[in-house]
């Protein structure tokens, strides 16, 4: 009576977050196709159309950072320039994100949903854990660069590389695009670890059975 209690609320939980994922997974395609649209704006859009744009209308802009907001000043905000190579380089970036996001959204559906089929040590949901890693273990590894990326880009539409060293508190600015997000990276590899052990369940699954 117990085990099927368990079974029976195993089952109630792993199709509650699976749907929970198809939620988020159909918000998830909507910004990629959003980015996607932006994204071929961006390429066929003149440049100095933007601009033109840009020049004659009035401009405020604010920048977030880490909680953090700042309203920029008249000056700075009019200023702005649209730079086409750095903006598409951003959203392909962008867009490639949220592709791998996609992706590891649909591998954590689709394994709850085996889950939630009874299936559980299997070589097809050891492969599905191995891939979320490997996609995070990328993700450690770029994005560091991707933030440093996006900072860049919004310093040189605004023009405030020059603003800062004007100033007398700013000597000079730089960008680091290495570095790599150790929270992620030991992230990717426990999950690993979890993948190797549904393998080894398999196996023991299947001599199980094979003796059976």
């Amino acid at each position: 009576m117990d085990q099927t209690i368990q079974s029976k609320e195993f089952r109630f939980l792993t199709k509650g977050l699976r749907t929970i994922f198809t939620m988020v997974m159909i918000f998830t395609i909507m910004g990629l196709v959003v980015m996607g649209g932006l994204l071929i704006i961006a390429i066929f859009v003149p440049e100095k159309a933007v601009n033109s744009i840009l020049a004659n209308g009035s401009i405020s802009a604010t920048l977030q950072f880490e909680g953090m907001q700042i309203l920029l000043a008249d000056q700075v905000a009019e200023n702005i320039r649209f730079v086409k190579k750095n903006v598409v380089s951003l959203l392909v970036a962008s867009t490639l994100y949220i592709a791998i996001l996609l992706w590891i959204v649909m591998l954590v559906r689709n394994l709850l949903g085996n889950l939630s089929s009874g299936v559980i040590f299997s070589v097809a949901n050891s492969k599905k854990i191995e891939w979320i890693a490997y996609s995070i273990v990328v993700i450690s590894l770029t994005v560091g660069a991707f933030r440093t990326y996006i900072a860049y880009t919004v310093v040189q539409l605004f023009k405030l590389e020059s603003q800062l060293v004007s100033t007398d508190w700013v000597k000079d600015v730089s960008f680091h695009f290495s570095g790599i997000n150790w929270t992620l990276l030991l992230c990717g590899l426990v999950i690993w670890t979890i993948a190797r052990v549904f393998r080894y369940g398999a196996f023991l699954q299947e001599e199980y059975d094979a003796t059976a």
